[in-house]
């Protein structure tokens, strides 16, 4: 896939990412992002960019760990967005439909990082993805790296359900909706990832530390 030139203007590091969830983009910006999408408006492209950067770079980096080839998986999410944004029949959905493409992209390099971890495995070579991008806090990258590491451990299913509501703070409806699953599926996958993560960090106080912050809120 190609790869996107545009560039954020504020990069999101671990600190950042370790504060509350992003806000969300103001419903009246939502609305005219729609409207220029539908119709063709001059750059939108780089609004939506503008809008949606910290929120995909998060999600990301939270999936998958603060590896160093996270701004190419952004770029990714972010060319399947613009190559198929005209989709969107709403513009309250604007924000669920690129989640959506974000966790594709999460599914995809879990199933390429699992192959590339059987080949090195069998024949030895260089771990490429666990180069760290940099941070100025290193507490919330080894969290993150840490955190990463657990959910390895779970499918990906499970994983994606984990982030989006004890990271990212979603709730149970937009889990279900960016999944295609019902809610009560979606509730089960994040119940069964909570036990498993918990269970895990448990005796971890710095990883207990990022995942007691990051899910202080309650969700419906």
């Amino acid at each position: 896939m190609q790869r996107l030139a545009l560039t954020s203007g504020s990069h999101p590091t671990a600190q950042s990412l370790a504060s509350p969830f992003v806000e969300r983009v103001p419903v009246a910006e939502e609305i005219a992002l729609f409207e220029a999408i539908q119709h063709g408006g001059s750059d939108w492209q780089r609004r939506a960019f503008d809008d949606y950067y910290r929120l995909v770079y998060g999600l990301l980096v939270k999936s998958l760990g603060p590896h160093g080839d996270i701004e190419d998986l952004v770029s990714d999410v972010f060319v399947g967005f613009f190559e198929s944004a005209k989709n969107i029949r709403q513009a309250s959905g604007i924000r669920s439909y690129i989640v959506s493409i974000a966790m594709n992209v999460v599914r995809r390099e879990v199933r390429q990082r699992k192959r590339r971890r059987l080949i090195y495995k069998l024949v030895g070579g260089p771990q490429e993805w666990e180069r760290g991008t940099s941070t100025d806090d290193p507490k919330a990258k080894a969290a993150l790296l840490q955190l990463s590491r657990i959910l390895d451990d779970i499918n990906t299913e499970d994983r994606i359900a984990f982030v989006l509501s004890g990271l990212e703070g979603l709730s149970m409806v937009e889990i279900a909706e960016v999944l295609h699953v019902s809610l009560s599926t979606a509730k089960r996958r994040v119940r069964r990832a909570n036990e498993h993560v918990r269970k895990r960090v448990s005796r971890n106080a710095l990883l207990a530390d990022y995942i007691r912050d990051r899910s202080g809120g309650s969700h419906g």
